[in-house]
């Protein structure tokens, strides 16, 4: 019953909150290092050999044989250069560089390599090329750092997350220059925060739920407009039933759950919110009116089990809907597992 009703609330929420569109980047521009060649024509792809071990490959365009997960998608992202040739860095080239080394496992890291290195060169010029797959070399050293330090390291209270974020800040300053720190890492580093300070707020004992909804509030709005629009509904749904949980522990007023429903999905969820609520009391009001009349028949040994049977089919058909018994089925069934469970006979040690 309380599956269904977060189920609903869920909903409920997602309805207010979806249609947020995607956020857009202003691309960053990488300029030229010294001593690299000038601009060349993009021509057609050159022929890049797989490593060692993948004899009778060549990559031409870095698309051929691509790992089962990857076959039958679109690579995300894309690569774009200025108007002198420089790769223009952006999260485009990350979600490139995401696309094919989620093949991981599949394929040897010198065949991924030689992959990307066709794909590039197959949409690059020489020069924004070559700054392409320096960069890539990074990246890739970047993730190989991390998988490293934070294969084994805890996340579970508020100091780990930090110090995970601290570290993952610390690795992107010491390998990437600022421009691509913030191209590459910007938005989630937003979020990071975001998410941190979030946590601190829902952990303070100090604060009321109805503050904490303020705070989580003005967390929410000092992010990127469309950062903002892209939150995800199951976090906003989870911060609510926090908040709520919270609001119930230290026994409310309706008042005052309206106003933390109000400060984090607005007047309009809020209001369906509480037609949620009502609706869901009414509904467990009667399945356990329900459930004790039903108790009554299965309780009642002078009728034969034919008979038994009979009288609870009648009484749930005339209590519920074709639509209602399906749920009350599942609940009936639940019910009956969990009193086996709970027998002395179920927790009899099997012989042998």
């Amino acid at each position: 019953m309380r599956a269904a009703g977060l189920a609903l609330a869920v909903a409920a929420v997602a309805a207010a909150v979806v249609g947020w569109p995607s956020a857009q980047r202003e691309p960053v521009v990488l300029a030229a290092a010294p001593g690299e060649p000038s601009r060349g024509q993009i021509t057609g792809p050159s022929a890049v050999p797989a490593a060692a071990g993948d004899l009778g490959v060549v990559f031409h365009s870095g698309l051929e044989q691509l790992p089962a997960s990857l076959r039958g998608t679109g690579v995300s992202g894309e690569l774009e250069q200025d108007a002198q040739g420089n790769l223009k860095v952006t999260r485009g080239v990350r979600s490139v560089f995401d696309y094919f080394l989620s093949g991981t496992g599949e394929e040897t890291p010198a065949r991924q390599r030689a992959r990307l290195k066709a794909y590039i060169e197959a949409h690059l010029g020489a020069r924004a090329a070559a700054q392409a797959l320096a960069l890539l070399d990074t990246y890739i050293a970047y993730k190989d750092e991390l998988d490293a330090a934070l294969r084994h390291t805890p996340a579970t209270t508020l100091a780990d997350m930090q110090a995970r974020v601290d570290t993952l800040r610390a690795a992107r300053a010491r390998r990437f220059s600022p421009d691509v720190v913030q191209a590459f890492f910007g938005d989630e580093d937003a979020y990071d925060r975001y998410s941190l300070d979030k946590l601190a707020i829902l952990n303070d004992p100090a604060l009321s739920p109805q503050e904490k909804a303020r705070r989580v509030a003005a967390l929410r709005d000092a992010l990127p407009e469309a950062q903002r629009r892209q939150g995800d509904v199951v976090e906003v749904v989870g911060t609510l039933d926090t908040l709520t949980a919270d609001w119930r522990q230290r026994a409310g007023t309706p008042q005052e759950l309206r106003q933390l429903r109000e400060t984090l999905v607005g007047a309009d969820a809020a209001q369906r919110l509480e037609t949620l609520d009502r609706q869901t009391e009414a509904w467990n009001s009667r399945v356990a009116v329900y459930l004790q009349q039903r108790a009554l028949i299965v309780g009642d040994v002078t009728l034969a089990d034919s008979t038994r049977r009979q009288k609870v089919d009648a009484l749930r058909s005339e209590a519920f809907s074709a639509t209602e018994r399906l749920r009350i089925e599942t609940i009936e069934r639940i019910q009956e597992s969990g009193a086996r469970d709970a027998s002395p006979a179920s927790r009899q040690p099997t012989p042998g």
